[in-house]
């Protein structure tokens, strides 16, 4: 795995990267980044070239001005900005929580581009707006309390209350939480991110969820039964409306799947990739 950063449409922008094979975007969620894919980007680049880059102002991505837009779709274009900039004419995204959204949002804005998706724990893709209001509400009660002090054990925090077990966090994602969560603009990009999506949850360009039987390429859906912040029944019910989609339901596992049970996550999405029988799980 290797770091870059690269300047896209001359915004600053964090990359990590490996592998040589098909191209696979790891977008993560909101107020993490990048290194949250650390158990897999490694393993998942034996089969496919891994990109997986910080999205707008998170992680050590330079933030921007929304200027009304709503985040999520400032951060689709940002991502296929990355893809253009890297010579990719088509590619799979996989996307976790509000990433799953970002992941989604540029299959509508460019189908031609995406090969397959995978959302994985995402309220943002499957929640109603009440319920995803009420989500992004206490999402940013728990962000906020780990960026306005960053410590070590806060950052820890933050991860453990949303995962089914503390002893999945990796140190390496913690460190480098810790050190983005020290640049002073991190918090209120944070803060743009959520008071964005929380304006933009009426807006239906910026939303899939009325939109998921227009979700065309085959689609793997993953999420966590003990998810806090996605709730598996709606993303059930969500899967019977899209044309082309299977549900993984982990048990023992919060929001972050990919985190939780990489072995199985990691072997699931190689094997929904290369057109295979999926590990049962």
């Amino acid at each position: 795995m290797k770091a870059s950063i690269k300047s896209i449409d001359g915004v600053e922008t964090r990359i990590l990267s490996a592998g040589d094979g098909p191209p696979l975007f790891l977008l993560h969620g909101v107020g993490l980044s990048a290194d949250c894919f650390v158990k897999n980007i490694d393993p998942l680049a034996q089969s496919f070239s891994v990109i997986a880059p910080d999205l707008l102002g998170h992680g050590f991505t330079a933030a921007v001005d929304y200027r009304g837009t709503a985040p999520q779709v400032e951060m689709a274009r940002h991502v296929l900005g990355v893809a253009a900039a890297l010579g990719l004419s088509q590619f799979s995204v996989a996307g976790s929580s509000f990433g799953a959204l970002v992941a989604a949002l540029i299959y509508f804005m460019r189908a031609d581009t995406v090969d397959k998706l995978v959302l994985i724990g995402s309220g943002s893709v499957f929640h109603s707006t009440e319920d995803q209001r009420r989500t992004l509400t206490a999402s940013q009660a728990n962000g906020v309390a780990a960026m306005s002090n960053p410590t070590l054990a806060g950052c820890r925090k933050r991860l453990a209350n949303i995962v089914h077990s503390a002893t999945c966090i990796p140190d390496e994602m913690l460190l480098a939480q810790l050190t983005a969560y020290a640049y002073p603009d991190r918090i209120g990009a944070y803060r743009d991110t959520i008071s964005g999506a929380v304006a933009s949850l009426d807006d239906p360009e910026a939303r899939v969820i009325s939109r998921l039987e227009q979700l065309g390429p085959d689609t793997l859906v993953i999420v966590g039964r003990d998810d806090i912040r996605a709730d598996w029944n709606a993303h059930a019910s969500g899967v019977k409306r899209m044309p082309r989609a299977a549900l993984e339901i982990y048990d023992d596992c919060g929001h972050l799947p990919f985190l939780e049970h990489p072995n199985l996550f990691n072997s699931q999405v190689d094997a929904f990739l290369a057109n295979v029988s999926r590990v049962a799980s």
